[in-house]
């Protein structure tokens, strides 16, 4: 039987989807593994191309994992921003191809997470894009508010980000990458819509459910870590 290896730091990065996971940390339903996490609201995918989009993204990611750091599993969380509002609004505005853009968003993820492999990460968890949660005709709420002038619908949106998580899906295959669905559990099969099992409880805030979705991230992490690495401390 091989020595048990140390168990590496697991480090959450990506937009404010990650609330949820963050929460079940604090509960230590990650345990015994330690975590960190760097959330950056309003990132996107699609920025990863730009230094100095308007959240800076790219360098904040960079920042904490570049140079490489050493016994750390990257795990990100992107694409909720791009897929339910970013895509759909610069449609309407600008008449770009909403399909174009979503390999645009791809291209530009997939182009640094091939730059953390080549830095030396080993293991690097891609988790899909979050189901949107905003209804249709939502005006309460502050990001609802931001989104207001995206026509598309809650199906529209979810069905550009079951394309989108399909096509990172691919992507994370072709680069050696690990991804983690968590759309099949998310999505209600009667509505085609996110279950509202993982809705949050107050109907203006648009991210999952604490509990709920806390508690789903933690074991789908898990199970892909246990796939990973057998060896690694229990």
């Amino acid at each position: 039987m091989s020595e048990a290896e140390p168990r590496p730091l697991l480090h959450f990065l990506g937009d404010s989807h990650l609330r949820a996971p963050r929460f079940a940390a604090e509960q230590g339903w990650f345990a015994p593994w330690q975590t960190q996490f760097t959330l950056v609201g309003g990132a996107t995918a699609i920025g990863l191309r730009h230094p100095t989009s308007q959240t800076q993204a790219l360098e904040v990611y960079r920042a904490e994992l570049v140079p490489h750091r050493s016994a750390v599993v990257p795990i990100f969380q992107l694409g909720e921003v791009d897929c339910g509002f970013v895509v759909w609004l610069r449609s309407q505005r600008y008449g770009e191809s909403v399909d174009l853009q979503v390999e645009q968003s791809i291209e530009a993820y997939a182009r640094f997470l091939a730059e953390l492999s080549s830095k030396g990460y080993r293991d690097i968890l891609v988790t899909s894009a979050v189901l949107p949660t905003i209804r249709d005709g939502q005006l309460d709420g502050h990001v609802a508010h931001l989104r207001r002038e995206v026509e598309a619908t809650l199906l529209d949106r979810t069905a550009l980000t079951l394309r989108y998580n399909s096509r990172l899906e691919a992507v994370c295959a072709h680069q050696g990458l690990h991804f983690v669905d968590l759309s099949r559990d998310l999505i209600d099969p009667k509505t085609g819509v996110l279950s509202d099992a993982f809705r949050h409880p107050d109907p203006e805030d648009h991210h999952l459910n604490n509990d709920t979705g806390g508690k789903l991230w933690v074991r789908r992490i898990k199970d892909m870590l246990n796939e990973l690495n057998s060896n690694w401390t229990r």
